[in-house]
């Protein structure tokens, strides 16, 4: 793209939110669908400039770490031995973000990775508002090349550790988050504040991530025969520059934000797990016996 995006010198924070404390938090996971389990959080605390605490810790999750997993993250099998329960790290997690507010990039992953982890460990979902770090920059309509972690601090002059690992990671997502306040000027402060409120680029809470109910629609209880079968569907979909192609692919989950609809599923065409929006689908075939 032709425009690059030029921070400006720091300024000085929103004093609204210099006394507001953050912590912003990664996780590492088993894999990129919703059923899978973690194997690392990290969460680092913040008020204004200084950071208040650090901590990360892999996490134990039960199963086996895909090959896959590995390569993306280097975590293995073995490095997971005889580390805490998804229940022990979640508990500690809890307590670091008392009273807080979240931050985290693509928040609504990790969001959903904590909030089933919680669920199947019996633990309360909090409500601590979360800001997106992905979506503010989208939200101000900021010329960067893209929104990936890397592109972004490589934008606002942040130095990065290790990619892909939770602590690294955590750490870029608060200095994203600070460089925002200081380098964008009051269009982030604004929005960050409305963030808070569960407006703009802030997410309500993990509940309403979690629990929000999936409508029984016919193209719903077709996806949820596949699931419970092992079935591939075909769908037609609009969206992305394949245009009306049809993809097959085995659903896997089915979520609802903000009142729209997601199935994540293996798409066959990739070998790689994909989500689709179900207003976008078009048309949905199982074993070529029913469409929509």
């Amino acid at each position: 793209m032709g425009e690059t995006f030029q921070p400006r010198a720091a300024t000085l924070a929103d004093p609204r939110l210099d006394g507001v404390p953050f912590v912003a938090f990664d996780t590492e996971t088993t894999g990129l669908r919703l059923s899978d389990r973690l194997v690392e959080i990290a969460a680092v605390r913040f008020r204004g400039g200084e950071v208040e605490a650090e901590w990360s810790t892999l996490v134990d999750p039960g199963v086996p770490l895909p090959e896959a997993a590995t390569r993306i993250h280097g975590i293995r099998d073995e490095d997971l031995h005889g580390q805490p329960r998804p229940a022990q790290a979640l508990g500690r997690f809890l307590e670091l973000i008392e009273g807080a507010a979240l931050v985290a990039h693509h928040a609504p992953f990790d969001v959903r990775v904590v909030a089933s982890e919680l669920l199947q460990a019996g633990l309360p979902l909090p409500d601590n508002p979360v800001l997106d770090t992905c979506a503010i920059p989208r939200a101000l309509g900021l010329p960067v090349e893209n929104h990936r972690l890397t592109t972004l601090a490589r934008a606002f002059g942040l130095r990065q550790g290790l990619a892909h690992r939770a602590l690294p990671d955590a750490r870029t997502a608060a200095g994203l988050l600070r460089a925002y306040l200081e380098q964008v000027g009051p269009r982030a402060s604004r929005l960050v504040r409305e963030g808070l409120t569960g407006c703009g680029a802030g997410l309500a809470s993990f509940r309403a991530w979690a629990c929000e109910p999936v409508p029984e629609t016919p193209i719903v209880r077709v996806l949820r025969r596949a699931r419970a079968e092992g079935r591939a569907v075909s769908l037609v979909y609009r969206g992305g520059t394949r245009g009306l192609r049809p993809r097959w692919a085995v659903p896997r989950e089915l979520y609802a934000i903000g009142g729209v609809v997601y199935l994540e599923a293996d798409c066959l065409e990739v070998g790689a797990p994909r989500t689709f929006r179900l207003d976008r689908i078009a048309a949905v075939r199982v074993d070529e016996v029913r469409e929509f």
